[in-house]
């Protein structure tokens, strides 16, 4: 099971120009960006509700866990990347232009409609055009989740945003870490980080700090790239998968059930000390307890029923697209809350909105879903195509037992 484990992980970071991928892996990010969908799209009008719609709209709102999934995900791939190539050439380079080819273009894309056509197309007043230049320096410096927190939200639908500048802020200073610090000692900062991120959690709620900080800094919320990292990090030592499962399976089993018991408790009460137990106890349980998902999804045996899932054409093309989902959905969700207004509180059907509100649901995920395979075709593809100038050389360690010496990777 080890080897089989460590080879498939080895495929999926490494290969042909062809970029061969972890099939479990997309469908780890179609798991998550399903839950964000659900979690955003689907109508707020059940608060107050009794009984079934009630109960939808409160699990649909459980889906803000498919953010910290990402996190997991992307620490994870990429702590294994930098770690697998630091001793190549052009190392710094290569993985700058990588990640700017596959991040900027859609990024970018979007801001310079929100900033430079929406505003001329539709009419706003000026104190929505006000905020958004209030908010214009920490939206192109990828700084948007501390602009949100310190000026304001948005008027313009990319508050969801947040959770991409908190990736970037990472990507920017983590490659320069793992270049200067070996692995072993890498491993004991992330473990160190992750306390200190908790320990600030606890000083910002004791200096009676609202708890939204909590959910968009990225001190607070780094925890869960960490964990993914530090998951990398054990993976390429010794022992390889059998060492990271010894200490991942009982942590995820041990935090599961309080991660959970603690979301349901946020949600149902929505009150202040809630968010804030959460942000201070919940983020490292909720990460550790993902971070043994994510583990399940690499190592379920073939045929189980968690690898079926996993790998099944649904997840993994939800997966394959899910950035231009990330990034669109908030977009097809606000055109349809103006044009339809319905949408935003459906009407009763059969006695009660649920009908509706999953419409809503479904449609606006269709239209991001065609969206983002036309980004995908048209645009972000045509980009990808540099990638070829900036092969990865990649060296990896002969105690994991993944792959021989130095090849070429096409970790996407």
């Amino acid at each position: 099971m080890t080897a089989a484990i460590e080879t498939r992980l080895a495929r999926g970071y490494a290969g042909s120009s062809s970029e061969q991928r972890v099939p479990a892996l997309d469908g780890v990010r179609g798991l998550a960006i399903t839950a964000v969908l659900i979690n955003n799209i689907y109508p707020p009008t059940h608060a107050a509700q009794a009984g079934a719609g009630g109960f939808v709209w409160h699990l649909s709102n459980l889906g803000w866990v498919g953010v910290d999934l990402f996190f997991v995900l992307s620490g994870f791939l990429i702590t294994g990347i930098l770690s697998d190539t630091k001793n190549g050439a052009h190392y710094l380079r290569n993985f700058y232009g990588r990640r700017i080819l596959r991040i900027f273009p859609l990024f970018y894309g979007s801001l310079f409609l929100v900033y430079f056509v929406f505003p001329h197309l539709l009419h706003h007043s000026a104190d929505a055009v006000a905020q958004l230049h209030r908010l214009r320096w920490f939206e192109w410096l990828y700084l948007g989740n501390f602009g949100y927190y310190f000026r304001g939200y948005p008027t313009f639908p990319t508050v969801h945003l947040w959770s991409l500048a908190v990736e970037e802020q990472f990507y920017f200073v983590w490659p320069l870490v793992v270049l200067l610090v070996d692995r072993r000692k890498l491993m004991n900062l992330c473990a160190v980080l992750i306390a200190v991120s908790v320990g600030l959690c606890l000083l910002w709620v004791l200096g009676g700090n609202d708890a939204n900080g909590l959910y968009l800094l990225t001190p607070f919320r780094a925890q869960g790239l960490l964990v993914g990292a530090l998951m990398a990090l054990t993976l390429r030592g010794p022992g390889g998968a059998a060492a990271l499962a010894r200490w991942l399976k009982p942590a995820a089993l041990i935090c599961a059930g309080p991660a959970l018991a603690l979301m349901i408790w946020t949600e149902i009460s929505r009150r202040q000390l809630a968010a804030q137990v959460v942000g201070i106890v919940g983020f490292p349980l909720i990460v550790l307890a993902l971070g043994g998902l994510l583990w399940l999804a690499l190592a379920a045996a073939p045929g189980s029923l968690a690898h079926r899932f996993f790998t099944s054409r649904t997840m993994r093309f939800m997966g394959r697209y899910s950035y231009a989902m990330y990034v669109f959905h908030e977009f097809v969700l606000w055109v349809a809350n103006a044009e339809a207004p319905w949408t935003i509180s459906p009407p009763k059907v059969w006695g009660s909105r649920v009908p509706l509100a999953l419409v809503v649901l479904v449609g606006v995920t269709g239209v991001t879903i065609a969206l983002s395979l036309l980004s995908w075709h048209l645009y972000e593809k045509q980009f990808l195509k540099l990638k070829r100038y900036f092969p990865y050389a990649r060296e990896v360690r002969q105690d994991t037992g993944m792959v021989p010496d130095v090849i070429t990777a096409a970790a996407s």
